[in-house]
């Protein structure tokens, strides 16, 4: 026998009740559906999974301000075929400490992130030192590669609410990515942004995307430099080999940044970008002084 579950309506009874949870009002309801299966082998997930039932963590309450966080499906004793359904909703959701409500009832969405700082290990293999002096032997030429160095990078991670229209691309194309322009007061492409996961749900009664970011500063920028130096140079068009007395050995030498030969003291650095930029403050909401 195919089973048919029918959804009769919701019936009258019902609760609603206003608490106090972590210096936060919240709002909880009950509602009650009448439910009738031609099958008395129907179990109760699928009376509770019927067309009609409010879905959890999905269905808002009539006034929009809570949503679905239980079911539970009960047969009357006297006649079988019938169920009676009672839907639980909160605006409790999920409890979150990583955005401040200002006690208006605002939206997520328009909640300052609080960030979390912390220190990540980077190795960087660098060109210069840290008076910008570069890394040259004795002859002034410089070191293959450059130095390594490890250095703790200050990080700083927060969970941001936005907008459920925001598209799962919007979010993909923000990861790694690098500040155009300055941003929380300091230099362009000194911020680089990652992102730890997002995810679409309903929060105090809203729905929205929970976005993890991390922001991890580099007072040097994240350029990446790179000698200008090789096994031959540009001049009048060709290419003439650094040396002609056996060009088969390859001597590598300097540029001069524009393809020309270069001063064998004075090394001279090209930038490379390895990450986008985008410009944080246009979605970002931290502001200076946030961090």
């Amino acid at each position: 026998m195919t089973t048919t579950i029918t959804v009769r309506g919701q019936k009258r009874e019902g609760s609603g009740r206003v608490r106090k949870s972590k210096d936060k009002l919240l709002f909880e309801e009950t509602y009650i559906f009448s439910v009738y299966t031609n099958n008395l082998a129907a179990t109760r997930l699928q009376v509770l999974g019927a067309s009609g039932i409010p879905v959890i963590g999905q269905t808002l309450s009539a006034g929009g301000r809570a949503v679905c966080v239980g079911l539970s499906a009960d047969r009357n004793p006297t006649n079988a075929y019938e169920w009676t359904v009672t839907a639980e909703f909160s605006s409790e959701v999920e409890e979150d400490s990583s955005g401040s409500d200002d006690g208006q009832g605002n939206p997520p969405t328009d909640w300052i992130p609080i960030a979390e700082m912390s220190f990540e290990t980077y190795q960087f293999y660098k060109q210069k030192d840290i008076d910008g002096k570069p890394y040259v032997n004795s002859a002034g030429y410089p070191f293959s590669g450059g130095i390594p160095e490890t250095r703790t990078i200050a990080k700083f991670d927060f969970d941001q609410f936005e907008a459920p229209t925001l598209k799962l691309e919007d979010i993909i194309d923000r990861n790694e990515t690098v500040n155009r322009g300055a941003f929380l007061g300091k230099p362009q492409k000194t911020w680089k942004l990652t992102i730890a996961g997002a995810k679409l749900g309903f929060y105090y009664g809203y729905k929205a995307w929970r976005i993890s970011y991390s922001l991890a500063y580099n007072p040097d920028t994240w350029i990446v430099q790179v000698c200008d130096k090789g096994p031959f140079y540009i001049q009048n068009g060709r290419k003439i080999p650094f040396s002609t007395i056996a060009p088969q050995q390859n001597h590598i030498g300097l540029l001069n940044g524009q393809g020309g030969a270069g001063a064998q003291n004075s090394p001279v650095y090209i930038d490379f970008n390895q990450y986008q930029m985008l410009r944080f403050s246009d979605f970002i909401k931290l502001k200076t002084g946030d961090i």
